[in-house]
């Protein structure tokens, strides 16, 4: 029990030893970094001002970068088509295809960074259009996570709504650039065809929407006896005359959505909102002026850091 005793001490002993050890070259060497920049205080003073000078140098001339946030509707099943156009464009920026990018944007074709667009999960909206979609989202979400399925870039196309995020440099030009930018994506001429018809189409079930409610309208007041000169046509059951007034609301509605979708149909992709030249958020932002003298004096103490390091392998290699 003695000897375990004492192993124990001589344990403990050793233990404190080497701690004390530790904290010793842990001070030592930080009033060597004191003496260190003591030493050469005028250089690291130096160091600062060109730093200091530089960052402010930098912060004058470099462009800050901007955000254009647009909300986009694409029409006419022009979602593919529309994803497919933003990753070409991100590919011509990466590779520096200026030949491609002047003629989406002519003289401001360097300002454009890059492009991101995402869909906007609206799942209300997406069942709300019909029975089929119901049915749809129904058995997808029965084989798979619903979470998982909102966030599937293949789901995008069933949402009407999507954000595209626009980086430009500068804030002189973000307007012109965006209003190019989608002159060029409303330019194809497939879905300049698509346009015409679905507006065509529009205009025709609007049309036929209003004739059937003229058509109940006219049932409801012969069952009425409002006027007998209308029609012949009476009503014996009350759940017929429910049915026409439900199906005449069924047509209302309709009508303000089809209403909708012809303000929607002004062009393939359709801008709902844009806004111009937001800041980007970043976790940790550091002025140049601050950043480049921090650097200038941390390079200049690593090159006398190596230097320590090379003596002290020499020294070490001599000792063996």
């Amino acid at each position: 029990m003695a000897q375990q005793n004492t192993s124990e001490e001589i344990d403990l002993g050793y233990l404190f030893k080497k701690s004390n050890d530790f904290i010793k070259k842990i001070v030592r060497g930080f009033f060597q970094i004191l003496d260190f920049f003591k030493r050469y205080f005028i250089i690291v003073i130096v160091l600062i001002i060109l730093g200091f000078a530089y960052g402010y140098y930098k912060d004058a001339t470099s462009k800050k970068t901007y955000i254009n946030e647009a909300l986009v509707i694409p029409n006419f099943e022009s979602v593919d088509y529309l994803y497919d156009k933003v990753e070409v464009i991100n590919n011509k920026i990466s590779r520096n295809d200026t030949l491609y990018l002047k003629q989406i944007l002519d003289t401001n074709f360097r300002k454009l960074k890059n492009i991101k667009i995402e869909p906007i999960a609206d799942i209300y909206n997406f069942v709300s259009k019909s029975r089929r979609n119901f049915d749809v989202l129904r058995l997808i979400a029965e084989k798979q996570d619903f979470s998982e399925y909102i966030e599937d870039l293949s789901t995008s196309k069933y949402f009407k709504y999507h954000r595209m995020k626009i980086a430009v440099s500068g804030d002189r030009s973000s307007e012109k650039i965006v209003a190019d930018l989608f002159t060029y994506l409303n330019g194809n001429e497939n879905l300049e065809a698509y346009q015409k018809v679905f507006v065509e189409n529009n205009k025709f079930e609007i049309k036929e929407h209003y004739n059937m409610i003229a058509q109940i309208d006219s049932i409801l007041k012969a069952s009425a006896k409002i006027d007998d000169r209308a029609s012949n046509v009476t009503i014996n059951n009350s759940s017929d005359l429910f049915n026409l007034i439900e199906k005449k609301t069924e047509l209302l509605e309709n009508i303000v959505q089809l209403k909708t979708q012809e303000i929607d149909f002004s062009a393939p992709i359709k801008v709902v909102s844009t806004d111009y030249n937001l800041e980007i958020k970043r976790f940790l932002s550091i002025s140049n002026k601050v950043k480049y003298p921090i650097l200038f004096v941390f390079l200049f103490s690593m090159v006398f850091f190596a230097l320590y390091i090379v003596k002290s392998l020499k020294r070490y290699a001599k000792a063996d």
